[in-house]
């Protein structure tokens, strides 16, 4: 029994050594995992994005202060420039009041001219100051109003110069005409009537076989602008060759309007050779008015 005892003894000490152990590496186990570091990278980001938020706020700080001292140095300038027209306003004041005082001292100083004076000058003082206001007020009116009527009158002149009148004109009749027909014996006459100028038209009246005082009496209405005028040529119809010419007259717009015409017109060219021929026609214009624009 002796012998056994002893290696009970040291079966115990196994069993605690080992309980022991075992006590302490379930210590270990439960102790808390230290936190991993963050990585280099992540906060080299952060480090950059708070520095440029850092930089964005100067510059906006910066900007704000530079809006600032632009403003102020405007509302400054704005306000030197105020200032320096109202002293050249009253610079110009005073200057313009010095020079009615002397103009009225030189006056009150002159002598005042009798009354046959101011008679022989042809103006007596309330004359004169009238023409001088009247000179001051066109003066006034200044240069835009001056060419404004300049302006009214040449166009007043270019709408008179282009309204139309409306005339009616008769050709009568016609005598002392040369006989351009050497083998038939007479001519045979008729008329053409034409407005010169502006307005273009015309018309042609019948032919009267053999006469040398051929008698028309045929009407048409014309147009004219003023400062036109009418012609009336005289023709002899002849068959197979051009017809010849047997002279012309013309009658201005002025003796025809408003009043109108009624009488004969000696004819120019009336004769083919040196000798001159003694011809006239006779004709009757009458104003029926202006034509209204379209």
């Amino acid at each position: 029994m002796g012998g056994v005892q002893p290696k009970c003894c040291a079966a115990q000490d196994v069993q605690n050594t080992t309980g022991e152990a075992a006590s302490e590496t379930k210590l270990v186990s439960d102790q808390p995992i230290p936190p991993v570091g963050k990585p280099l990278w992540l906060t080299e980001a952060e480090e950059y994005v708070t520095l440029q938020k850092q930089k964005e706020e100067e510059n906006h700080q910066r900007i704000e202060q530079l809006a600032a001292q632009r403003a102020e140095e405007e509302r400054k300038a704005q306000e030197e420039e105020r200032k320096a027209e109202e002293e050249a306003k009253a610079k110009t004041k005073d200057a313009d009041k010095k020079k009615t005082q002397q103009q009225q001292q030189k006056k009150a100083a002159a002598p005042k001219p009798s009354k046959p004076e101011e008679e022989a000058k042809g103006k007596v003082p309330e004359e004169v100051e009238k023409s001088e206001k009247v000179k001051t007020a066109d003066t006034e009116s200044g240069p835009s109003q001056v060419q404004q009527k300049i302006d009214d009158a040449v166009k007043q002149a270019k709408e008179a110069g282009d309204a139309k009148f409306e005339f009616e004109v008769k050709c009568v009749s016609a005598r002392g005409l040369r006989d351009a027909d050497w083998l038939e014996g007479t001519s045979d006459p008729y008329c053409l009537c034409e407005a010169v100028g502006k307005v273009k038209c015309k018309f042609k009246t019948k032919t009267v076989n053999n006469k040398e005082n051929p008698v028309w009496n045929q009407a048409a209405k014309m147009q004219l602008c003023h400062g036109d005028k009418l012609k009336f040529s005289i023709f002899d119809q002849d068959t197979g060759k051009p017809d010849d010419f047997l002279g012309y007259a013309e009658l201005d717009f002025n003796k025809i309007c408003p009043s109108g015409f009624e009488g004969e017109l000696p004819l120019k060219d009336a004769s083919d050779t040196a000798a001159k021929q003694e011809a006239y026609i006779k004709v009757r214009v009458r104003s029926l008015g202006a034509v209204a624009p379209k």
